[in-house]
């Protein structure tokens, strides 16, 4: 009697673990995805569609008026950082300059819990790239 309590207990702890542990599993995965880009800041254009769309439900006609803003989001985004003319905090104000920018931009093309649930990502957007560059200061000091 007391073995099958055990059983059960642990059958009970199995079932009520294992959705939790795909859940992380599952975002881990995606933000293994979003994380492998091209070097630099942003990811491709169409990465952040694809994203985008399954994240926010978009609709077709908003997938195609969204590309181009993306597109034109990572162009700016690239020439600035090819530029070594800009460096330090310039370099900073002018990417949040053409982030606010483009997501004013983003948010006329989004309904009102699109736009809520786009801020969120962009936040934690906002803070992998925080992180990274937190991780390669480290990395810096140490070599």
């Amino acid at each position: 009697m007391k073995t099958t309590r055990v059983y059960l207990a642990i059958l009970l702890a199995i079932m009520v673990v294992t959705p939790v542990v795909m859940a992380v599993a599952a975002q881990q995965q995606e933000e293994q995805v979003i994380n492998k880009q091209v070097p630099g800041p942003e990811p491709p254009a169409d990465r952040m569609l694809a994203l985008y769309t399954r994240k926010l439900n978009l609709t077709p006609d908003q997938q195609a008026q969204m590309k181009p803003l993306l597109e034109e989001r990572q162009q700016k985004l690239t020439a600035l950082r090819n530029d070594s003319s800009v460096r330090g905090r310039q370099r900073l104000h002018q990417v949040k300059q053409i982030r606010d920018d483009e997501d004013k931009k983003i948010n006329t093309v989004l309904n009102d819990d699109q736009k809520k649930e786009y801020a969120q990502l962009e936040e934690q957007q906002i803070e992998r790239m925080r992180q990274h560059r937190r991780g390669q200061r480290a990395l810096d000091e140490v070599q």
